[in-house]
């Protein structure tokens, strides 16, 4: 998902003078303030104020943009409900689970192309899939592609092909992306080798106009699937790939919808990839409102780490999904850590760092900034501070950091640094 708007400018407005002389101008939108200065908080404010007004476009909007913000109650509040009472759950009678990074090594040596999904509201999801690139690294697996990265533009942009370590992080890289938590993640593969690329639909590449449903989808998986082996692995015949996408486009058999993304690149190339789920495992923060086949293994099993589950040689998920994919991970339930989720704080590759933060009125994000990437960098860590906080607690890996906050005025200056070893 990309977007520019010619730094707030509107097209019909440029080069347009009043009677004085002075260019005409449009004032910034809150998406403007998000894509251009790297301010979360206009938009934020503003997707809570139109869904609350009953927009339903800004309250699917609003999930997705949350979990940028690290506020897991608005990204969840949609499943956060009571299941319903016609879902049942799974017989997990005679069931077995397994460490799920145990078993997705053992899949990934099998194949040369890991196909990992998420659901877009979730930041979780975007951990687990760093965990795996670093995980996937010794085997051999050296490129990352991901379904949020920008593909090429008709007018210069940047270009996720051409990041490596030391380079800044940037926003325009991907629309996901934005979130700290999957920015991290991508700077942890640069730092161990990778290299990356994109692969989304691209302009010319969209469905006949009229087309229904199924026909858009078709379009944008074909384009998707051709789109990756131009880009990878019609120039690296011995590549390995891990790949994130998601919700069915890791769908490896058709399905609602049609044939997916997985299925499609598949057929094309002859690799058999190992398919990953995990968009519908997700635990509630409340107990009660748990997927019933959720519910089902972390009782079953209380998993203190990622797990998968079979019976009879069949994988439990969820039932859309059901034998569509090779794996179906289920995250544990965690507490909470010094007012971070425990799913972050779990992280070995992050270090727990408290520290005091000036005095602030109003909505704030605390941002740690990598200090080697100065001000142009998406955040290494941030998230809402409630009114009145005068110390909080960052997960971060090693690095420099300069500390700032987002206030509803704008950017603070940084006010201090810290070094974690």
């Amino acid at each position: 998902m990309w977007t520019r708007r010619g730094f707030g400018l509107a097209a019909g407005a440029i080069g347009a003078t009043t009677a004085l002389g002075v260019r005409a101008q449009e004032p910034l939108t809150p998406s403007d303030r998000f894509l251009q200065e790297g301010r979360y908080l206009p938009q934020y404010m503003d997707l809570k104020a139109r869904a609350a007004a009953g927009d339903p476009a800004a309250g699917g909007m609003l999930e997705q943009y949350a979990s940028f913000l690290g506020d897991e109650a608005t990204a969840l509040a949609d499943t956060e409900k009571p299941p319903h009472p016609n879902l049942q759950r799974p017989d997990l009678d005679d069931a077995e689970s397994r460490d799920a990074m145990e078993a997705i090594l053992e899949g990934a040596a099998r194949t040369s192309i890991v196909i990992l999904n998420e659901a877009h509201n979730i930041s979780g999801h975007r951990n687990f899939a760093g965990q795996v690139a670093r995980a996937l690294r010794p085997l051999g697996y050296d490129w990352f592609a991901a379904e949020t990265f920008t593909q090429r533009q008709q007018e210069p942009a940047p270009s996720i092909t051409l990041y490596r370590q030391g380079m800044p992080f940037i926003a325009d890289f991907g629309w996901y992306s934005r979130d700290p938590v999957y920015a991290e993640a991508v700077r942890e593969a640069a730092r161990l080798g990778y290299r990356f690329a994109s692969y989304e639909q691209m302009f010319d590449q969209q469905a006949p106009e009229g087309a229904d449903w199924e026909g858009e989808i078709a379009a944008r998986e074909e384009a998707q699937a051709d789109n990756l082996i131009a880009n990878i692995l019609s120039g690296n015949p011995g590549a390995k790939v891990f790949v994130y996408v998601g919700y069915a486009h890791a769908m490896e058999k058709p399905g609602v919808g049609g044939t997916w993304f997985a299925a499609r690149l598949k057929a094309k190339t002859g690799i058999d990839p190992l398919t990953i789920e995990q968009s519908f495992n997700w635990p509630a923060l409340n107990p009660a409102h748990d997927a019933p086949h959720v519910a089902a293994v972390l009782e079953r099993f209380a998993p203190t780490a990622p797990v998968v589950v079979w019976k009879d040689g069949a994988t439990i998920g969820a039932r859309t999904h059901a034998g569509q994919m090779d794996l179906s991970v289920f995250h544990p339930r965690r507490a909470p850590v010094s007012g971070r989720p425990g799913w972050l704080a779990a992280d070995p590759l992050r270090k727990p760092v408290e520290v005091m933060v000036p005095p602030f009125t109003g909505l704030t994000l605390l941002q740690a900034m990598r200090l080697a990437e100065g001000t142009a960098g998406v955040p290494a860590d941030h998230f809402l501070l409630t009114e009145g906080q005068d110390r909080a607690t960052l997960l971060l890996p090693p690095g420099g950091y300069g500390l700032r906050l987002e206030t509803e005025a704008g950017i603070q200056p940084m006010w201090g640094t810290i070094n974690v070893a």
